[in-house]
Formats: structure tokens, sequence, C-alpha cells
């Protein structure tokens, strides 16, 4: 016995408030969405954080059946609680907010917030005192052998499920990582450009545009290419490219003081930096341009996987918020896009 419950009682309550939960959570996105969508974080239909949820509360609360005040109480602090750990832990395993509150009032690190604290609330009060008389009494009628029977084979379906899904949001995080790189080092290339644009002679200006054309012919292969590799591979090809381009953003911002400086001393040495200023121009359009198609195959890659893998989880969590900034999937996308010149104001929702 645990606080008044046998091991059977708790086994099978988790497996029960885990599947409940997560057809509220189906439930609430179709309502506010318009769409079924599978809102949990395992490919199974469970939600393992309503389920230890559950556990918490019939633990401490059962004792206060009697006292509603005591029992809303706790049901706002105890699933705020586990909401709060769970949201902290997967960010530091994944350093990903898979849901977010940041824009709602009296929230803390965005992972929980007041508003819906006080719904579970009145859900715990619910819950307690008018759906779980009625679930005890149907785990009741259960004969225990065949019920640890079929709790033994949810368990290691649910088991073989977690291992699975760890496994991918791994990689999902990974993909994430990739892409703000990608957009951080396109953000610097596009500064630099800047910088140099501004001090590049007209005939230099003449011959990068017939270059032009053959980069994009590039990126389309490049792209082409891509879609024959691993997604392990895709990553380490954008995050080497990225590299690549952020040094070379530093070193033409470097080249655009000098060359200044040159410039104003004499013409010889500004017009011997107008050729180091266009060389640099044309490699930088060049990484740009390669930088571009690694972030297309990149979200390509993050996209797939409609029902399991990464894709899943993206549609699961439209408001996940990830890396050292905690941007947005969407606004990482739109700022990669601005960066590239191709800022759409109907560009994808947060529920891409």
């Amino acid at each position: 016995m645990l606080f008044g419950f046998t091991l059977y009682q708790i086994a099978a309550y988790f497996l029960i408030y885990s599947f409940l939960g997560w057809c509220v959570e189906v439930a609430y996105a179709a309502v506010t969405r318009g769409k079924l969508v599978n809102r949990g974080f395992l490919n199974g239909p469970v939600c393992p954080i309503y389920g230890f949820g559950m556990l918490a509360l019939l633990f401490a609360l059962t004792p206060l059946l009697d006292n509603n005040l005591l029992l809303f109480v706790g049901g706002v602090i105890i699933p705020s609680a586990i909401e709060l750990a769970g949201g902290w832990l997967l960010y530091r395993l994944y350093h990903t907010r898979w849901w977010d509150y940041t824009d709602r009032p009296f929230n803390v690190g965005g992972f929980i917030c007041l508003e819906f604290s006080l719904y579970w609330g009145l859900g715990s009060v619910f819950i307690m005192k008018l759906v779980h008389p009625t679930i005890a009494a149907l785990v009741g009628i259960v004969p225990t052998p065949m019920g640890w029977v079929l709790i033994g084979l949810l368990y290691l379906i649910y088991g073989a499920d977690v291992v699975v899904t760890a496994i991918t949001a791994a990689g999902l995080a990974d993909e994430l990582d990739t892409l703000e790189k990608i957009a951080d080092s396109i953000h610097d290339v596009s500064d630099a450009m800047t910088g140099l644009i501004g001090s590049t002679a007209m005939d230099a200006d003449q011959k990068l545009d017939e270059s032009r054309l053959q980069l994009k012919l590039a990126g389309a292969e490049l792209r082409s290419a891509s879609r024959k590799l691993s997604a392990r591979e895709v990553r380490r090809a954008a995050r080497a490219k990225a590299d690549e381009a952020m040094e070379a953003a530093r070193h033409a911002s470097e080249i655009a003081r000098l060359n200044a400086a040159e410039a104003a001393k004499a013409t010889r040495l500004a017009a011997a930096g107008t050729v180091d200023r266009a060389a640099e121009l044309l490699r930088l359009e060049k990484l740009r341009t390669e930088l571009e198609a690694r972030a297309d195959e990149v979200q390509a890659q993050m996209q797939r996987g409609a029902f399991f893998g990464a894709g899943r989880l993206v549609k699961a969590f439209p408001r996940m918020r990830h890396g050292r900034r905690g941007l947005p999937l969407d606004a990482l996308r739109r700022q990669e896009d601005k960066d590239c010149g191709r800022d759409d104001p109907d560009g994808p929702s947060a529920s891409a």
C-alpha cells in the first residue's frame, strides 16, 4: 500500500489518467485550432504528465475530499508544480520549451501561468469528486490477474514509446539548433554584405550580377543533392556551412573597414580594395545561397512524419520555443526569410 492505494490501483490509474489527459488535450486543440491533432509528447494516446498529476492529487487530496476549498487550492498548486517541473526538465534535456505561456499574465518562466493554474484547480475538484469514484469502481470490477496482464502489456508499449520519442525529440532539438545557427549565420552574412555593397564600385557590381544566376542554379542543385542525404548528414553539412559563413562574415567586415581607411588615403589603394570587396561579396553571396539550401533541407527533414517522428512533434506543440533566445519556430523561420530577402507577411503560421 502507498498513501492508501495498492500497487495495482496506482499502475492502473496512471495509465487511465494518462489516456484521459490526452483526450482533454486533443479536445482542447480541436476547439481552439479547429482540427484534430495528437497533442501528446509520446506517439501513443497518452500524456504522462496527467498520469503523474492525478496520482499526486490522489495521494495528497484524498483525505480532503469533504473540503472543496482545500481541494481547489491543492488542485491549483500540485498540477502547476508538476507542469513547471516537467516543462523545466524537458527544456534542460532538449533546450526546447514545448509549451509556452509567456504571452499570458502572471506566468512563471513561460512554463505555467495563473489562468491555467486556476483551470487545474477547478478540474481537480471535478475529477476528485465526480470522475474518480467511477474510475475506481471500474478498476475494481476487472479481476486483478487479468488486469495485471493487460497493465503489463500496456506498460511495455508505453516504455517502447518513451524510448522512441526520446530519440525523436533529441533529433528534433538538433535540427532546431541547426536551423537557429543557420539563421544567425545568414544574418551575419547579410550584415557583412551590406557593409561591402556600400563601398563596392559599379563595375564590380556588374561582374557580381553575372555570377548571381550561376549561384541560384548551384543552390537548386544543392537542394536536390541534399535530399539523398540522411538527416544527420544534412545537419552536419548545414552546421559546417554555417561556421564557414560566420567566419567569412567576420573576415568581410574587416575588409570593409580596412578598405574604407585605405580609400581615404589613396585612390590606388581604394581601387585595389574594390577588387577585394567584390571578390569577398561574391563569396558571401555564394555562402548565403548555400545556407538557404541547407535551411530548406533541414526544415524539410523537420516536417517529415505526420503521425510519427519530428513532424508530429512540431504539429503537437506549435507554440514551442527553442534555443538560447527562446524563439518560436515560426519566428525563427521569419528571421531567416527576412535575412534572405524573402520576407512574407503571409508566411507559415505557428501550427505549421
